[in-house]
């Protein structure tokens, strides 16, 4: 993916090329990537190049059977061998979806959360087995000694000199999170995180704007929303080789019955 992804926005950029992972106060930063894979992997290699040169790790956490017991592409763990093999990914991660007790829902959802509409064990398991994908890419940066980690999908892509800009802003103003806005969607998305002890994911942990509840870290005390000038994630969500499989395993397919018909 080159320099000036979605140039076609013609949005002049705030700042210059000279962003780095380092400030004057002598914080630095360690960027981990971890990516949750189902499928949709024919677009992981260009979103990994639209973020490459902002990155220290990346990590693919994956499944090979969705959280409905539905088989992903044969070739899917060739493909992700492939990334490996080539340097674009740096380590992967097999996950088996499983059926969660309700001492382990209640233990992975925030305790002060307002969102669930129930106790968690009237939660479903594919978001706890989503949300424990996530929690593992994060644990698997911070192995790596990364200061920070992004949990993405494979089908989310930033410009360069965005992305560089905010890791700038996250290490002067000393920032545990961010979030930006998403191109052609009417909510945010987590962006960087800190890494750092009490912090994990917590499912539909309460957050100062709307996000994926799978991605919500706890104990995230200085926050910053990006706007829209400083950086955007772009979202290809329906630019997919079988948009069947992505509606059929989505976690919240529940919201999305019949749109196949």
């Amino acid at each position: 993916m080159k320099k000036g992804f979605m140039e076609s926005s013609r949005r002049k950029p705030l700042y210059d090329d000279s962003s780095s992972s380092s400030d004057t106060s002598g914080r630095t930063m360690k960027l981990g990537v971890a990516y949750n894979v189902y499928d949709g992997e024919e677009l992981l290699l260009d979103s990994i190049r639209s973020i490459k040169s902002n990155v220290d790790y990346i990590c693919v956490v994956y499944q090979t059977v969705s959280n409905f017991g539905n088989s992903a592409h044969p070739d899917l763990e060739k493909r992700l061998q492939f990334l490996v093999d080539n340097g674009y990914v740096d380590e992967l991660y097999r996950y088996e979806a499983k059926v969660f007790s309700n001492d382990e829902k209640e233990a992975l959802c925030s305790p002060v959360s307002n969102e669930l509409g129930g106790p968690p064990s009237m939660v479903s398991n594919q978001f706890f087995n989503e949300l424990t994908k996530r929690e593992l890419g994060r644990q698997m940066c911070a192995a790596k000694d990364c200061t920070h980690f992004m949990s993405m999908d494979t089908d989310e892509f930033y410009r360069e000199d965005e992305l560089a800009y905010a890791k700038k802003k996250i290490l002067e103003d000393d920032l545990d999170g961010t979030s930006c806005k998403m191109r052609f969607y009417f909510k945010e998305v987590p962006l960087i995180y800190k890494i750092k002890p009490g912090s994990p994911l917590l499912l539909a942990h309460p957050y100062p704007c709307i996000v994926d509840p799978t991605r919500r870290m706890a104990n995230c005390q200085r926050f910053y929303q990006f706007s829209r000038e400083e950086i955007e994630m772009h979202h290809f969500s329906f630019v997919r080789a079988d948009m069947s499989s992505k509606m059929k395993n989505v976690s919240n397919r529940d919201n999305h019955d019949g749109a196949l018909q």
